[in-house]
């Protein structure tokens, strides 16, 4: 996903948020402190997640590019050898599960996967 793609697709999730976080207020005219910190966390941590994924996959490193020298093992420095994408579950800080799909190689030598390239 290009820069101005991704620009776009997180200020209209920020104005969802916004607008979101709006409505909840109308409707919960009486919170506490607490669970209006607790309504923002949730749908941020939401988002949070999501650009971070995004973020990750419009990495240079999501995908070797055809004919690229893989590299070696930075376990025992043998070759390493393509194996295509492989999807992999991650956990933000925010406890947020974000799953990416991306290239990863395997170790000729120890058979070490490497997640992400490079």
């Amino acid at each position: 996903m290009k820069k101005e793609e991704l620009a776009r697709k997180w200020r209209g999730e920020s104005e969802e948020i916004i607008s979101g976080v709006t409505e909840w207020r109308e409707q919960h005219p009486v919170a506490t402190m607490a669970e209006i910190e607790a309504e923002v966390d949730q749908r941020l941590a939401g988002m949070r997640a999501r650009m971070i994924a995004d973020a990750a996959l419009a990495s240079r490193s999501a995908e070797w590019e055809k004919g690229e020298e893989v590299g070696k093992c930075p376990e025992c420095g043998q070759e390493l050898e393509k194996k295509g994408k492989k999807k992999r579950k991650l956990q933000t800080r925010g406890g947020q599960e974000i799953e990416l799909e991306r290239e990863y190689g395997e170790c000729q030598g120890c058979g070490a996967k490497i997640f992400p390239p490079g």
